[in-house]
């Protein structure tokens, strides 16, 4: 993307405004005469400054500029503090100190919103814009002239909104995306006027003509380019003039008219030369400033060591006599500290074998630590599994119209086994974190605002007999596509969101979400839960983050006490506190920040042509493989219910003999098996069975599961226990892939 001079240099004589004015009620101020002084002084020295930039005397205006720049901010000037900041910067850009004039450009836009001064905010960003635009990065230039446009629509001017659509109009012709650059073209001769300089109206025309040429009109751009260059040569101006003669000679090209156009370049080349001259001239003079600058950077370094000498010099001869004193006091010291040596040896040999023996206490300790954290690991998987066994048969014994008159009994023991689940998944959870390192966390790209909703649709699923309205408030500013752990944040919400709902009886909950970042092109975002439930008491919340702590202890409100320390130690994963703010009876406030990286938008893919599962189901057949026999039952008479053909397969190795004779439209391969693995039979039926499904059905973690290198040989996963409606709908993703599918449970 190369870029014309107006781009960049146009801002310095009309993107700032150089106007020094003073606030308001001036005259009420103590000292007035003191202060119009100073009002004056500053903007004498403003236009000084600005002079000392056309000079290109850029080493004067860093120098100048930021005492003045002080100055300004001393009485509150902020025209002045935008204007001198943006001719530091641009001076920085010209002697190409590029790192200096990113930090002046970004400080300034911080100091613009912290003045509220939409003028300043305006320039600063057209200035942070020219830079990226300066160093080809012309996405994220576009995005700062964005959002420059309404700062430029509020005041005003339509000087600012003819130079900020052209330059998005040139970044986009340079990117050849021609649809953009339209758009942005036509915005530009909107504000186009016959008062305006000609060097406007030159490269408006040129690039006209450039977006003809793009759609593949030369005539037609022949027509603006010719224009263009003829006002760009009453001006005297050298790019524009280049910039158009290029184009008019592809132009003639494209017209098949190669005379013209080599006789055109001949005129291009002795343009460029020109060019070449002059900035020869202005590379020699920006060198010059570089130097000066850093020779006045050694100059102040030198006075200052040499104040520094001469303070040094006339303390000296009393220096001398305190060290005297010193000596003295220092002598009769030493023999006290020689006799207190003798005894702290002794007492750090006896400190040394204590260390020792607490060491291997501290060793012994971790021993037990890492082996409780094993065993509660260990346990908990081990109970995933006969879990898995009665929820499914109470699943099963539901729909069996025999049992009609058992149906309440069959929903408590569901129920009782859900939240035997639940305080087991959080036991494994809490466990896991513990032993989890902090930089253990995993990037993928998810959409924010899908993942709040369906925590929303999951806690009103199973809190339904807390009916409460959830009102969710995402900023615009925060990007629909993130890069992050999105299985971590999906924990700390459902915690949060759950305990709002689950304390809260026909109230409000709310969720939201802010992107807080002050530096551009970064994404902080502000978590809010708010609830309108029965609030926490002032001593319940100290202990409220500790681990089997539970705030309430009424029998209305059961569970393990787990959630919060959960996010609380989530939280610490990303390097952020949770801040907690309750009233009893009126409510309770939870807040959180995390950083995040902007990704671009996940892909969506539209299907089609819905199916009924209750009838396509019929003609499938799906092999279990499982070592347990209630996992068999069950997983069996669950597709049984949909009409599937159920094959079942007691081992790993059984289940690939079974492979290789029968027609399989799908595998549920178990993981944790004897002799062989499900990772390893997948890994072989893979190679004989290329495109087979094969899902893992497992009470395994999903990270411990991705630790594996078969992994990525398996299709999908589901863990168990499961939720039906997804075990048909994951089962089906893989059946149906270029259909709809349409779940009947």
């Amino acid at each position: 993307m190369k870029l014309i001079a107006p781009l960049i240099l146009a801002m310095l004589f009309f993107g700032t405004s150089y106007c020094q004015t003073s606030s308001d009620g001036q005259k009420d101020i103590p000292h007035a005469t003191a202060l119009k002084i100073k009002i004056d002084l500053v903007d004498s020295l403003v236009r000084y400054t600005r002079n000392q930039f056309y000079k290109n005397n850029f080493d004067i205006v860093i120098e100048t500029g930021n005492k003045t720049r002080k100055l300004a901010r001393e009485i509150k000037d902020t025209a002045s503090i935008s204007a001198l900041s943006s001719l530091i910067g641009n001076s920085y850009l010209q002697i190409k100190d590029t790192i200096e004039a990113k930090k002046v450009f970004s400080d300034a836009i911080l100091e613009a919103e912290q003045l509220k001064d939409s003028s300043s905010m305006l320039t600063a960003r057209i200035d942070l814009g020219n830079f990226y635009g300066s160093q080809e990065k012309g996405d994220y230039a576009i995005r700062l002239y964005k959002e420059a446009i309404p700062l430029a629509k509020k005041i005003g001017s339509n000087t600012r909104l003819f130079i900020l659509n052209y330059n998005i109009a040139e970044i986009s012709l340079g990117q050849k995306d021609i649809s953009k650059a339209e758009y942005y073209v036509n915005e530009t001769n909107k504000f186009l006027n016959d008062s305006m300089n000609n060097v406007y109206k030159a490269v408006a025309k040129i690039n006209n003509g450039k977006l003809h040429f793009l759609k593949k009109n030369p005539a037609i751009a022949i027509i603006d380019l010719k224009e263009g260059i003829e006002l760009a040569e009453l001006t005297g101006y050298t790019d524009p003039l280049i910039d158009g003669y290029e184009f008019y000679a592809q132009s003639l090209s494209m017209l098949g008219d190669y005379k013209a156009a080599y006789l055109l370049s001949q005129k291009i080349d002795t343009l460029k030369i020109e060019k070449y001259k002059t900035d020869k001239i202005e590379a020699i003079e920006s060198v010059t400033a570089q130097y000066k600058l850093n020779q006045y950077k050694q100059e102040l370094k030198a006075k200052t060591l040499q104040n520094i000498y001469n303070k040094q010099t006339a303390k000296k001869e009393t220096t001398i006599q305190w060290i005297k004193i010193a000596s003295g006091i220092l002598l009769m010291f030493s023999i006290i500290i020689y006799i207190s040596y003798l005894k702290r040896k002794k007492l750090v040999v006896s400190l040394i074998d204590k260390n020792k023996q607490y060491l291997k206490a501290k060793e012994k300790s971790e021993e037990y630590a890492k082996a409780k954290n094993i065993l509660f690991s260990n346990i908990t998987h081990e109970l995933r599994t006969p879990m898995y066994g009665i929820i499914g048969i109470s699943s099963l014994l539901l729909n069996d119209k025999k049992l009609e008159h058992h149906q309440d009994s069959i929903r408590s023991l569901k129920f009782s086994a859900n939240y035997l689940l639940s305080l087991v998944n959080n036991v494994l959870q809490l466990t896991k974190i513990d032993a989890t390192k902090k930089n253990e966390l995993f990037k993928h790209e998810f959409n924010l605002r899908l993942l709040v909703e369906n925590v929303v649709k999951s806690s009103q699923f199973i809190n339904k007999e807390h009916p409460n309205k959830y009102i969710i408030t995402i900023d615009d500013a925060v990007p629909t596509n993130l890069l992050g752990d999105d299985l971590k944040l999906s924990q700390i919400l459902i915690n949060l969101i759950g305990n709002a709902s689950k304390f809260t009886n026909n109230g409000t909950v709310s969720i939201t979400v802010k992107n807080v970042s002050s530096i551009p092109l970064e994404t902080c975002l502000a978590f809010t839960i708010t609830d309108t439930g029965i609030g926490i008491s002032k001593e319940k919340q100290e202990h409220i983050f500790n681990e089997f702590s539970q705030s309430y202890t009424n029998s209305n409100y059961q569970g393990s006490g787990l959630g919060l320390p959960i996010v609380k130690k989530l939280l610490e994963l990303h390097n952020t506190d949770i801040h907690l703010k309750s009233e009893v009876n009126k409510g309770t406030t939870v807040s959180f920040k995390i950083n995040y990286e902007a990704a671009t938008p996940i892909r969506t893919i539209k299907k089609e042509n819905k199916i009924d599962i209750s009838k396509k189901f019929q003609g499938l057949t799906i092999l279990v493989v499982d070592d347990n026999k209630i996992n068999q039952i069950v997983t069996k008479r669950t597709l049984e219910l949909y009409g599937t053909n159920v094959i079942v397969a007691g081992s790993g190795k059984e289940g690939i003999e079974v492979a290789k004779k029968e027609k399989l439209d799908l595998i549920l391969m178990d993981i944790n098996m004897p002799e062989m693995n499900g990772f390893e039979a997948t890994a072989h039926i893979k190679a004989f069975q290329p495109a087979l499904p094969i899902i893992a059905l497992t009470a395994v973690e999903l990270e411990k599961m991705t630790e594996d290198d078969a992994f990525n040989l398996l299709d999908d996963t589901i863990i168990k226990p499961y939720d039906n409606q997804e075990f048909i709908t994951t089962i089906s993703s893989h059946v149906f892939k270029e259909q709809e599918i349409v779940v009947t449970i």
